[in-house]
């Protein structure tokens, strides 16, 4: 199964790092948790779709 790309920003609108998300899971929503590695976790606060139909859609996140 192919991977799906995800934009990751902050809530002020800047691109988080990493800027992007290359995973099988297609249904974030607000309160998952994505690991980052050993001692690192990113929270989504939220989602939104690209801004047109070919732009990836966006996960707002924070740092858990």
């Amino acid at each position: 199964m192919a991977g799906l790309l995800f934009r990751l920003e902050t809530a002020d609108g800047t691109a988080a790092d990493p800027p992007t998300l290359e995973t099988v899971v297609s249904n974030w929503k607000v309160g998952d948790e994505i690991p980052l590695g050993r001692d690192r976790v990113l929270r989504v606060i939220d989602t939104r779709p690209g801004r047109d139909p070919d732009e990836d859609p966006v996960l707002v996140v924070e740092t858990a």
